[in-house]
């Protein structure tokens, strides 16, 4: 069984590589579902969950969210996590799942970044919509996706110390990134004492 975590940079191109990976490997991907899952157990409506998602909180939302139905839901996020890292052989897009399943074995915690000429002319294709407007939109995306990790994990979102592998996927093709990620679980490197006795064996050869 296996995980890969994605964390994103909105335009570098998770929306493609996250279903080849999955596909490649087999596996299926948790993005969408995630959210639904977490207002399923709570009671939570959709729209309410989804608003909390990965979203700068206002003042007033901060405080709200000292109460008890945003401490249900941040209980449901990690039981969530856990249920998929139970199940494995799963690609989890977002929702901090490098630091909810950090410590799990058989896990890989990715980011993918971009410079924003490529993320603008990936959201511009993707989004229909102009330039400006995708400037826009990537800076919405990237203040809210810092301010929630800052409020919620008390971390920086683009620190690469979260993550195992951090690629630039302006810099590396869709296809050799899928093909990188499935070799770590299509081709898996032995134990380290199955190393270690090879190695002795040489030796002694």
């Amino acid at each position: 069984m296996g995980i890969i975590t994605i964390s994103r940079e909105l335009g570098a191109g998770e929306t493609t590589i996250a279903p080849a990976l999955a596909a490649r490997l087999g596996w299926r991907v948790a993005d969408q579902s995630i959210l639904n899952r977490e207002a399923e157990i709570t009671g939570i409506s959709l729209p309410h969950a989804a608003h909390w998602d990965e979203h700068d909180p206002t003042f007033v939302e901060r405080l709200h969210r000292q109460g008890p139905e945003f401490a249900a839901f941040l209980k449901t996020s990690r039981q969530v996590m856990q249920e998929l890292a139970a199940e494995g052989n799963v690609v989890i897009v977002g929702r901090g799942g490098n630091l909810l399943l950090r410590g799990y074995p058989d896990a890989l915690h990715m980011r993918f970044i971009a410079d924003m000429p490529f993320r603008i002319k990936r959201v511009m294709e993707v989004r229909w919509v102009t330039e400006q407007n995708a400037r826009e939109i990537i800076a919405k995306s990237d203040r809210n996706k810092a301010a929630y990790f800052r409020h919620i994990f008390q971390v920086d979102w683009a620190d690469p110390r979260l993550y195992d592998l951090v690629i630039r996927t302006d810099a590396v093709s869709m296809e050799r990134t899928v093909d990188l990620l499935a070799s770590f679980f299509e081709h898996p490197a032995p134990p380290l004492p199955a190393i270690l006795e090879e190695t002795q064996e040489a030796v002694h050869e």
